[in-house]
């Protein structure tokens, strides 16, 4: 049983990790947020045993592919050393654990397409909310707030197609790998 859980606990770190490797495929302005991370967050509420693992792994990978992106690929926009947290994101990202642990205990096709909506929805209006409270970019009245929103509707068809095709990857291949690896399935 023991080498059970470390075998499935390894496979859902390791594709969590492939996952956020991934980011690096997709840097063009024409893909802005496409990215897997929805998908990783989905992935570890619904798999994780102990939910504490489904926040911090998925938060982990996160985390270090930012530190990356930020001083390396992303340089010009982050003047100084980048550590790689922005709280409405990482708040966000939270949110669609959340949505992965509650939406998920069963994995279905309707319920993870049902996941994406919701989470991507979620991921949103907590992170664009976080982009009005800044103050940087919008005035802080109700118009403002609207302007946040609606200047991020563009972002939003990226952000639900990458959440729906990493999905479809991560949740048909670990469902694949538990019909074959029994020890998965526990």
């Amino acid at each position: 049983m023991k080498n059970s859980i470390n075998l499935r606990f390894g496979v859902i770190v390791g594709m969590i990790t492939v996952a956020a490797l991934s980011r690096f495929l997709f840097l063009t302005p024409s893909l802005a947020n496409f990215s897997p991370v929805g998908a990783m967050a989905l992935f570890g509420g619904a798999y994780f045993v102990n939910k504490r693992w489904s926040y911090a792994i998925p938060m982990l990978a996160l985390w270090i592919s930012n530190l990356v992106l930020n001083n390396v690929v992303y340089k010009e926009y982050y003047p100084t050393f980048s550590f790689g947290i922005e709280p409405g994101v990482f708040v966000s990202f939270a949110v669609m654990v959340t949505v992965g642990i509650f939406l998920l205990k069963k994995v279905t096709a309707q319920n993870v397409l049902v996941a994406n909506l919701i989470g991507t929805l979620a991921f949103f209006l907590v992170s664009n909310f976080f982009v009005w409270t800044e103050g940087k970019l919008y005035t802080q009245d109700m118009n403002g707030l609207v302007l946040t929103y609606t200047n991020a509707i563009p972002f939003l068809k990226n952000t639900l197609m990458s959440n729906l095709l990493f999905s479809a990857l991560m949740f048909g291949a670990f469902e694949a790998a538990k019909r074959q690896v029994r020890a998965l399935a526990y």
